[in-house]
């Protein structure tokens, strides 16, 4: 079995897809999320192996570049690999095919170890096997979104039982989809992005309020700035190109 790589082939269910047809960027983020995590569960430090340890995986940091969104009835073949990791942060890519071969999506990320107890970062175990490949989809570096100044309020919610993942906090594709409800009102499509960055900041919890702040929109794109104002401090910062 070759461990340097995982592969997924899925035919896009109707749930997952909107009335164009083509996949929520949130579910997207699912998929990409899952292969992860199955990857990790194929090398030894998965969900269960991590929960031994009394620690568990956290995305960081995300971007992603779409030339085309999945369609429905049609197959999406994801494939991710590790790229290591230092001290603190763990590296994963991922590429995304249509029906055709073709790739249709691109993304890197950055992740963390929590301690279940404390919820403080971790120094990531050296003697883990990533086997890590010098695989790369972007050929920049990705630099950590930063948030920048919040100008207005684009909606505003309290969390719900239903937005929590197995770690007991809101799972990182809800903050994508709350985001791309919040913009609809004010002419945003999701078919027309190109990009997306993300960066987690702090953990959300089920009862917590939460109030999602433009910082500005340019063209067709925008950036956000997600409040948790229960906890007084940013959860998470968006910009979509």
């Amino acid at each position: 079995m070759n461990k340097d790589s995982l592969s997924i082939s899925n035919t896009v269910p109707a749930y997952e897809t909107g009335p164009d047809d083509r996949m929520h960027c949130h579910w997207l983020m699912h998929h990409l999320q899952e292969a992860a995590t199955a990857h990790a569960d194929s090398l030894g430090f998965g969900i269960e192996d991590m929960s031994k340890l009394c620690c568990f995986w956290v995305l960081t940091s995300m971007r992603i570049e779409i030339a085309e969104l999945p369609l429905r009835a049609k197959t999406f073949s994801l494939t991710t690999w590790s790229r290591g990791a230092k001290k603190l942060r763990a590296f994963r890519d991922f590429s995304g095919c249509n029906e055709n071969g073709h790739e249709i999506v691109r993304a890197s990320s950055e992740w963390m170890v929590l301690d279940s107890e404390t919820r403080k970062p971790m120094v990531i175990d050296p003697k883990l096997n990533f086997h890590a490949q010098a695989r790369y989809v972007f050929p920049d570096v990705m630099k950590r979104l930063r948030p920048g100044t919040p100008e207005k309020e684009v909606r505003s919610l309290n969390v719900g039982y239903s937005s929590l993942d197995a770690n007991g906090h809101v799972n990182n594709t809800e903050y994508l989809r709350w985001s791309f409800d919040g913009m609809r009102p004010h002419g945003f499509d999701q078919n027309k992005v190109k990009s997306i960055r993300i960066a987690f900041l702090s953990e959300v919890f089920e009862g917590n309020a939460v109030k999602l702040m433009d910082c500005g929109c340019e063209d067709e794109g925008f950036e956000l700035i997600g409040m948790n104002e229960t906890a007084g401090k940013a959860a998470f910062v968006l910009k979509v190109e």
